[in-house]
């Protein structure tokens, strides 16, 4: 592979030539020898209790040529093998001869690997120290790196220096990345990113230890992306292991309607369920034959086998693949879990258009899809990594017709599929970022969103979804960062209260108005913290407990905009933070949280009127940075965390009969997780998964019972009409949020907003 130009790494140490050291030595021989003298004096003073006893000054020397000294002569004995006391074997017989030390401070996997050596040579019957000593210790790589590659390695673990010709430098940050020598691995990586081209970047992004460097990746992945017509075509791509799926529809339109994005991420995650389902699947296996799938009920695409009899699709073509995989399988099913059957969906398309790429933290590195594009009518290609492997996925999409009408159609059902119109679904859009621990609220039967924490810093920014149009639109942002907070909506206005701007708690408070768009500040809280629960009732804000940087507080207030003034109330009984805070029925329900030691599944309810917490019933789960709303007359906690793992569950709270149920899952677990009600969906927004920041939003399904990510897709004949809806959609929604079009640079004056006397 073309690797460029030479690849030359240095790092300072301070070193210098043998010449250079030999001239400044010669030309400090004079004073050093006068200096010498004098310390001799001083010495010789000092042994017959001269004056420069004990109460004279000490010697300090700092040698800084000696580190580099060192390394150079520990170099020169290397290469002529002196005092060597490991070798390093790799393929083709070669070997290396090296000292342990050195090899060990460059490379932390060689380190263990001499470590547990050592562990090992010292649990056996004891050599003589003189013989432990002239031992020469030999270790083999497993031709995972090449001789010119490690010797490279070793060079630079000597001078601090990596100099390797173009077509090289894929292969030492292959052995870079075995050894862990990080800082070698990068300089390698920004080469070959700089001398990527369609001709080798497969070769590049097919490179072992890639899995390790997610961002090298990316950056490969990015390019594939933006150059993939033109890699579609190369020969290294028709090289790559292929995976062929055909998927049925039921209609022309529906076939018209595909994308190749969305259908192959769908054939993706069918991919890899065959591989969580049987634990001897080889990949070979998935490239035998064309698999044909179907859109089942669940919105996931099943292989056509799995597809029950008599259902509207289990066509003749259906029947025939079933019969053809019986007889080629009949004994590969020993290995295999058993998955329910699931009924086809052939009036439902949510492989449809808008399916957005999800974001890189969200995405599985061994399972992945890079790019995909249409290469015929109704066939996709798409470069994807199954299993950790780079592959292409082929995708064809089939029309059938159904045998016969079902046995229990109804009219509509009964008519042929051709004249049938799918119900077509779309993804909603992600936000702006990812993060979790945002304030959320309904406003104006938008989704608004303020702040939150992205890993990296506490965040200003403020956005809305207009469910109406499937859209998300910017807003002013707030103030001052702010994460780990709530946002409350009374008379129309946001209250942003608290929370933390990254590096301390906050107790200030600011108020959004959509008419003036403006933020401004208003009373602070009386306390600065974060975590803290925030809602309205009765046409006020309340405050419930929070973190104040040492403990779970049980500090709650409640502000009066009529008078801008917050004023403390009854304490919770148990002191606690990322707690799930809503009202219900005229009093506040305080749910989980913790107590800076235990996640709590305790649940109080204070009463406005008596001015009085109590304990209700437990929820079933021990949950913190839950999201609680009222929904459909009850209360709903969602996600959050056990204290060990990000939560997908939820659970319902009855007011009637005081019990709390299990309610349907989420599609993803989310911890410190936002929710809000808009209409009859209740929304979870953003989190932390377990493993990564969400951008992504869901909603329960009032209809379904169920969480998921689609809308039903206005029917539009073009994609030009598309296009123009949305763009018009955006535009209108943050024409119905604001007076006038958003200006992000205006500034707003540091005062306190006005308040009625």
């Amino acid at each position: 592979m073309d690797g460029g130009d030479n690849c030359v790494y240095h790092v300072e140490s301070g070193t210098e030539s043998a010449s250079q050291q030999q001239s400044a030595e010669n030309g400090e021989e004079l004073e050093l020898g006068g200096q010498a003298a004098m310390v001799e004096g001083r010495a010789e003073a000092e042994a017959n209790g001269g004056a420069a006893g004990a109460g004279g000054e000490a010697l300090s020397f700092c040698d800084e040529r000696l580190p580099g000294a060192a390394l150079q002569a520990l170099h020169m004995m290397q290469r002529s093998r002196r005092f060597c006391d490991v070798v390093l074997h790799v393929g083709g017989g070669a070997e290396l001869h090296a000292h342990r030390a050195v090899l060990a401070a460059a490379s932390p996997h060689l380190l263990e690997l001499f470590s547990a050596d050592e562990e090992v040579t010292a649990m056996r019957p004891q050599q003589a120290p003189a013989a432990q000593a002239a031992a020469l210790r030999s270790y083999s790589l497993n031709g995972a790196c090449d001789r010119a590659a490690l010797e490279k390695l070793v060079d630079y673990a000597y001078t601090a220096r990596l100099e390797v010709k173009g077509h090289q430098v894929a292969s030492v940050y292959r052995a870079a990345s075995l050894l862990r020598m990080d800082r070698c691995a990068r300089e390698c990586a920004r080469h070959l990113l700089r001398h990527l081209t369609v001709d080798n970047c497969l070769q590049t992004r097919a490179l072992p230890g890639l899995a390790h460097d997610r961002a090298f990746a990316e950056q490969i992945d990015a390019f594939i992306a933006r150059e993939f017509d033109a890699v579609s075509k190369s020969k290294i791509l028709l090289s790559l292991v292929c995976v062929r799926v055909e998927v049925l529809n039921q209609t022309r339109q529906e076939m018209s309607l595909v994308v190749g994005d969305s259908i192959s991420r769908l054939a993706l995650d069918w991919m890899k369920r065959q591989f969580a389902d049987d634990d001897n699947l080889q990949l070979d296996k998935l490239t035998e034959k064309t698999h044909l799938l179907y859109l089942a009920m669940d919105n996931s695409l099943q292989d056509c086998t799995e597809m029950p009899t008599g259902d509207l699709s289990d066509t003749e073509i259906v029947q025939d693949y079933k019969k053809l995989s019986l007889k080629n399988h009949t004994n590969t099913k020993q290995n295999k879990r058993k998955t329910q059957l699931q009924p086809a969906k052939p009036r439902v398309l949510i492989y449809s258009r808008d399916i957005g790429p999800r974001t890189n933290q969200e995405k599985d590195d061994d399972w992945k899809l890079i790019a995909a594009t249409k290469v015929g009518e109704h066939n996709f290609l798409a470069l994807v990594v199954l299993n950790g492997y780079l592959a292409t996925l082929s995708v064809q999409l089939r029309c059938s017709q159904p045998l016969s009408p079902s046995p229990v159609a109804t009219p509509i059902t009964s008519r042929p599929a051709s004249e049938e119109k799918p119900d077509l679904y779309c993804v909603m859009p992600n936000m702006s970022s990812v993060k979790c621990a945002v304030g959320c609220a309904n406003l104006n039967n938008s989704l608004l969103v303020c702040g939150g924490y992205d890993r990296a810093e506490c965040l200003r920014i403020v956005e809305a979804y207009d469910p109406q149009h499937n859209c998300w639109a910017s807003l002013p942002p707030m103030r001052e960062p702010r994460g780990r907070f709530d946002i409350a909506v009374v008379r129309g206005k946001v209250y942003a209260v608290g929370g933390s701007n990254g590096s301390s708690e906050l107790s200030t408070v600011e108020v959004f108005d959509p008419e003036r768009q403006k933020w401004c500040s208003i009373d602070p809280l009386p306390l600065a913290r974060c975590n803290t629960g925030v809602c309205d009732l009765d046409d006020k804000v309340y405050c419930i407990g929070g973190w104040n940087g040492q403990a779970g507080i049980k500090q709650c207030d409640v502000y009066d905009p009529d008078t801008n003034k917050w004023a403390s109330i009854a304490q919770l009984l148990t002191g606690r933070y990322q707690a799930g805070v809503c009202a219900m029925d005229g009093k506040l329900f305080a749910a989980g949280g913790c107590d800076a030691w235990n996640c709590l599944n305790t649940v109080e309810v204070y009463d406005p009127k008596e001015n009085k917490w109590e304990f209700a019933k437990n929820m079933i789960t021990a949950r913190r940075g839950c999201g609680l709303a009222y929904f459909k007359g009850k209360l709903y906690a969602v996600g959050g965390s056990d204290g060990s793992h990000s939560l997908s569950s939820t659970e319902i709270f009855d007011p009637k009969d005081q019990t709390w149920t299990p309610g349907p899952s989420m599609t993803t677990p989310r911890a410190n997780v936002a929710v809000a009600v808009i209409g009859n969906r209740l929304y979870a927004v953003g989190g932390f998964s377990g493993k990564t920041f969400l951008n992504s939003i869901e909603y329960l399904d009032e209809s379904t019972d169920e969480w998921t990510t689609f809308v039903p897709k206005i029917s539009l004949s073009t994609e030009a009409e598309r296009a123009r809806l949305l763009e018009h959609s955006v535009a209108a929604f943050a024409e119905s949020l604001n007076s006038h079009p958003l200006d992000m640079t205006e500034s707003t004056p540091e005062v306190p907003c006005s308040v009625p006397s």
